[in-house]
């Protein structure tokens, strides 16, 4: 995912050939890539690399190219704005999703993740946020948040707020509809 606003960084793009047999650096080299240094990052197998498939090799590109804000595909009914409930007004479109470690791992945090689209009435593009939290925690917790503060007094923030700011920065407009998609799974 990418970071809403990376700022003053020597790297973009951390392009990463990883031996097939990793473990767990995949894992740790993203989250420290994505919520450590807001740096985006591409990993690639060995075993893919060295065969120099053309198939792989633009399945590659395709996946840069949207990490550093490009877009592969726009709907014809988006640009035209044909698209229900989305082209008549603008509207943001958020998806959210918690991930828990594997059974057994009882001290790992869950993940949180939050995106958003940025590009309205084209809604291609989305902005991401990713926060650790409380181990097997559904219930995202910053998704948005109050707190008292001596100076301003109570002051809210959180994932959502963020990213409602950055809707407005990209577009130009606050937005008028929210769609709003949450996975969940029944206990």
């Amino acid at each position: 995912m990418i970071k809403l606003q990376p700022q003053n960084k020597e790297l973009d793009l951390l392009i990463v050939i990883l031996p097939d047999n990793n473990g767990s650096l995949y894992g740790d080299l993203k989250r420290i890539c994505e919520t450590d240094l807001g740096i985006v990052s591409q990993c690639c197998l060995t075993k893919h690399v060295f065969r120099m498939s053309k198939q792989y090799l633009a399945n590659v590109a395709l996946k840069i190219n949207v990490k550093v804000g490009g877009r592969n595909t726009v709907l014809v009914d988006a640009i035209s704005r044909r698209i229900p409930l989305v082209s008549d007004r603008p509207t943001i479109i958020f998806g959210a999703d918690v991930t828990h470690p594997h059974p057994g791992e009882d001290s790992s945090p869950s993940i949180a993740a939050v995106v958003a689209s940025q590009d309205w009435p084209e809604v291609t593009k989305y902005a991401g946020l990713v926060c650790a939290q409380a181990h097997r925690q559904e219930l995202i917790q910053d998704l948005f948040k109050t707190w008292q503060d001596p100076v301003r007094g109570t002051v809210s923030g959180g994932m959502i707020k963020e990213l409602l700011i950055s809707f407005r920065r990209a577009t130009g407009q606050k937005p008028q509809r929210i769609i709003f998609y949450r996975y969940s799974r029944a206990p």
